[in-house]
C-alpha cells in the first residue's frame, strides 16, 4: 500500500501565502517535516502537485518523495479555497491500494502495517455539530444541485463525518464511485461559488459526504483512531513533546494558527532535519530581503550547538551568541528525558534558563504574576504563575537536585497516605514538564 500527498496552490503562485497557517513559514515546515516522516517509514511516498508545488517542493526544498506527478494545473479553473477537489481528484487517479496523508499530518511509525486489508480507512469519526450545521445552512440554500448522497445529511445535518487527514484502503472501486460523485457536486454547483463560502463548502463534498457514500454503499470505515470527535474539539493532536511517544500528530483547525504550536514543529525540524529547514530558511531571507533566520545548520552544527548548551549549563559560562538558537536546541527532546529518569528513578539536576523575564499585571482588580519567554524569530510566550509555580521556581533558582527539590516541596502539603503523596509527585512532576516545554528549566545528570 503505497503513501500519497497532494499539494494544490489553487493558481496562487506566492511563496509566502500562508494557506491558513500563523505564518507562511510554518506551512512549508509542514511539508518538510510531514514528508521525511512519511519516507522514515514507508517505502513508497509520492507527491502529486502542480508546477508551483514541483518547484517550491521539490526542487528548492529538494523533499525526497519516492515519485513525483506534476499534473494539477488542470485544476486552475476551480476556486482557489476548494483545497479539497484536488485530493479526491487524486483518489481517482489511484488504481491500487493506498492511503493519502495531508500535509500538515506527522508519524512515528508506518501507517499501512495494521491496515493492509482494510476496505477503507480514515483519521476518526467525527460528530458534525453546530458549526457545521450553521455551515450547512448557509450554504444549502445556494446550491443547485445536491447528490442523492447528501439527501439524509440534508434533512437531518446533526450526523457524522470522517476526518481525513488520512484517507485510503483497498477498495479503488469505492474511490472511483466516490470520487465521481464527488466532484459532480462540486462541478454541477459552479454558479453558485460567488455565493457560498467555499472554504466551508470543502467539508461537504469531502467528508460529509464520504461518510454518507460509505454508509448507503454499506462498506465498513475502519479508524485510525476509535475516539469519536466533536468538530472543532481536537485535543491531543499537537503534543511535540510527547514525541516518539505519541506516533501521529495532526495541526488542524486552530493548532496551525496557534504560534507556540507551529514553534514546536519549527525546533523539531531544526534538530532532526536541519538541511531540509536551512533551505527553507534561505528561501524565506530571500523573499523577506533580510537574513534573520538561521540557514547555516546541519547535523553537525546541531550537535555542536547542544554540546556547547550543556558545556555553559553545567559550567554556568552562558552566552549570548546563538542562545536562544542553542537553548531550542537542547530542550527539544528534554520532556521525554525527563519521563525517562522518573521512571527510573534516578535523581537530575534541575536548572534555570535565562531568555525570560518576570512580569506582574492587573487583571479584574487582581495581580497576576507571569513569565515572558522569549522565543527566536517568533512572538514571546506568557506562562502564568500560581503561587505553586512561584514556590517551585524559587527553589529552582539557584540550581538544585531533584530529590532535594521534591523534598523540600513536600513540605508545603498536607497527606495522610501514599496514594495521597503520589498525586502531589504528579503534580510536581507535571509542572517541571511545563516548564521543560516552555524553556522555563532545563536538566541534566
Amino acid at each position: 500500500m503505497k503513501i500519497i500527498q497532494s499539494f494544490w496552490s489553487g493558481n496562487l503562485t506566492d511563496f509566502t501565502n500562508s494557506y491558513g497557517w500563523f505564518s507562511y513559514k510554518y506551512n512549508w515546515l509542514s511539508w518538510i517535516l510531514s514528508c521525511h516522516q512519511l519516507v522514515k517509514f514507508h517505502e513508497e511516498v509520492e507527491l502529486y502537485t502542480d508546477r508551483f508545488g514541483y518547484e517550491i517542493l521539490i526542487k528548492k526544498l529538494q523533499l525526497p518523495y519516492t515519485k513525483v506527478h506534476v499534473i494539477l494545473d488542470d485544476l486552475n479553473e476551480y476556486h482557489k479555497d476548494l483545497w479539497a477537489v484536488s485530493k479526491i481528484k487524486v483518489y481517482e487517479m489511484q488504481n491500487e491500494p493506498f492511503l493519502h496523508v495531508d500535509g500538515d499530518v506527522f508519524v512515528w511509525e508506518s501507517l499501512t502495517n495494521k491496515f493492509k486489508v482494510t476496505a477503507l480507512l480514515t483519521q476518526n469519526l467525527e460528530i458534525t455539530a453546530a458549526s457545521y450545521i450553521k455551515k450547512w445552512n448557509e450554504i444549502s440554500p445556494n446550491l443547485v444541485y445536491m447528490p442523492i448522497e447528501m439527501e439524509k445529511y440534508h434533512t437531518n445535518p446533526n450526523n457524522f463525518a470522517c476526518n481525513m487527514g488520512v484517507v485510503g484502503g483497498n477498495d479503488i472501486s469505492f474511490f472511483k464511485e466516490y470520487a465521481k460523485a464527488s466532484i459532480d457536486f462540486v462541478d454541477k454547483n459552479k454558479s453558485a461559488f460567488s455565493k457560498i463560502n467555499c472554504l466551508s463548502f470543502n467539508l461537504f463534498f469531502e467528508q460529509i459526504l464520504f461518510y454518507q457514500f460509505a454508509a448507503i454503499k454499506e462498506v465498513k470505515v475502519d479508524f485510525l483512531f476509535d475516539e469519536i470527535y466533536n468538530d472543532g474539539e481536537y485535543f491531543g493532536f499537537a503534543e511535540f513533546h510527547e514525541v516518539p511517544d505519541k506516533t501521529y500528530l495532526h495541526l488542524l483547525g486552530v493548532y496551525k494558527r496557534n504560534p507556540f504550536v507551529c514553534k514546536a514543529m519549527e525546533v523539531y525540524i531544526m534538530k532532526n532535519y536541519p538541511e531540509s529547514y536551512s533551505k527553507l530558511t534561505a528561501l524565506v531571507n530571500e523573499a523577506e530581503r533580510n537574513q534573520n533566520e538561521v540557514e547555516f545548520l546541519t547535523k553537525d552544527k546541531v550537535t555542536e550547538l547542544i554540546e556547547d548548551f550543556d558545556f555553559e549549563l553545567k559550567n554556568k559560562k552562558h552566552t549570548i551568541d546563538d542562545y536562544l538558537l542553542k537553548r531550542d536546541l537542547y530542550t527539544e527532546s528534554l520532556p521525554n528525558y525527563l519521563q525517562s529518569l522518573l521512571r527510573n528513578k534516578e535523581d537530575f539536576t534541575i536548572v534555570l534558563l535565562d531568555g525570560f523575564k518576570h512580569t506582574r499585571t492587573k487583571r479584574n482588580q487582581e495581580e497576576i504574576s507571569s513569565l515572558e519567554i522569549e522565543e527566536l524569530n517568533s512572538v514571546p510566550r506568557k506562562y502564568e504563575l500560581d503561587d505553586l509555580d512561584e514556590e517551585a521556581l524559587s527553589e529552582i533558582a539557584e540550581g538544585t537536585r531533584y530529590f532535594d527539590f521534591i523534598s523540600k516541596m513536600l513540605v508545603h502539603f498536607e497527606y495522610d497516605s501514599e496514594t495521597s503523596k503520589n498525586d502531589i509527585l504528579m503534580l510536581l512532576n507535571k509542572k517541571l514538564t511545563n516548564y521543560i516545554v516552555y524553556k522555563i528549566i532545563a536538566i541534566y545528570k
